[in-house]
């Protein structure tokens, strides 16, 4: 998989969205690719997910680190969640 493919979400075939804010740091980087679409099933899927599993009403879009190649979830509690932070490339 090249580097541009990672930035295709791969549970809907969305181009995921650059996400920078404050708290980017705290993942280790300066930015992120997420996946905003909300239409996207792994989304869609997280919060019966997340509730059932620990209790909690949360969720979590596709997440790409583009620094260490690290794919997984970057979790939300609204849908609105990180959206502030998108910019457009």
């Amino acid at each position: 998989m090249t580097e541009q493919d990672k930035t295709i979400c791969p549970h809907c075939n969305t181009k995921m969205k650059r996400w920078e804010s404050p708290a980017t740091y705290s993942w280790g980087t300066d930015h992120l690719y997420i996946c905003f679409n909300d239409e996207c099933e792994y989304y869609k899927r997280s919060w019966d997910f997340t509730l059932k599993k620990i209790g909690i009403k949360a969720g979590y879009r596709h997440r790409y680190d583009p620094n260490t190649g690290q794919l997984g979830p970057f979790p939300v509690n609204t849908p609105l969640a990180g959206k502030d932070g998108i910019v457009e490339e």
